[in-house]
């Protein structure tokens, strides 16, 4: 059995370890989107958002992002005049259906082609068994995070879509709805 004393010590240094490495790879995919898009801060990640989830409104995109409601409008306002993101009508007059223009689409999948590249730069340490092991645990820790949908699509918000099925996040959510009288998916 382990002295106490080390299980602390073992505990604080794969924490820490863990969180430096989030920071690492949050810090190289940051980056990527700045690159990409044509503007700083959380342009490239609305993009990505509205491909992950079209059709969604302002206010879902602003929890999604961590925005105000005059920062997100202003955001999309300036995606929307470089032509990058366009608002369509819905029935629901006091809110609009975001989606991507062909050139916001090709933003996206620019900037999560080099998101995908910066990160399998950190795997290739590791032996395809490593591997394996790793998306298992990953699967099992991102199952665990999602406290709401809005904060489910911000966890998500450069996945690629199709690259994570069955995605651990959904299926959490999934399991929340089963277990948790009147919670309805949005």
């Amino acid at each position: 059995m382990c002295a106490p004393h080390i299980l602390v010590r073992v505990t604080a240094r794969t924490t820490n370890l863990l969180g430096a490495l989030a920071l690492g790879l949050a810090d190289a995919v940051d980056a990527v989107a700045r690159d990409q898009a044509r503007e700083g801060g959380p342009a490239g990640a609305a993009l990505c958002v509205v491909a992950h989830e079209p059709g969604l409104s302002i206010e879902q995109l602003r929890r999604a992002l961590g925005l105000s409601h005059p920062g997100a409008v202003r955001l999309i306002d300036r995606l929307a005049a470089e032509g990058s993101v366009e608002r369509r009508a819905t029935r629901d007059k006091r809110a609009v259906a975001l989606h991507l223009t062909a050139s916001g689409a090709r933003r996206v999948r620019t900037i999560l082609g080099e998101r995908r590249r910066a990160l399998a730069a950190a795997l290739t340490p590791l032996s395809p068994r490593e591997r394996g092991v790793l998306d298992r645990l990953l699967a099992k820790m991102l199952r665990a995070l999602p406290r709401s949908d809005a904060h489910a699509l911000a966890i998500c918000r450069f996945c690629e879509g199709d690259a994570c099925n069955p995605c651990p996040v959904g299926e959490a959510l999934e399991e929340k709805a089963r277990q948790t009288p009147g919670y309805t998916l949005r």
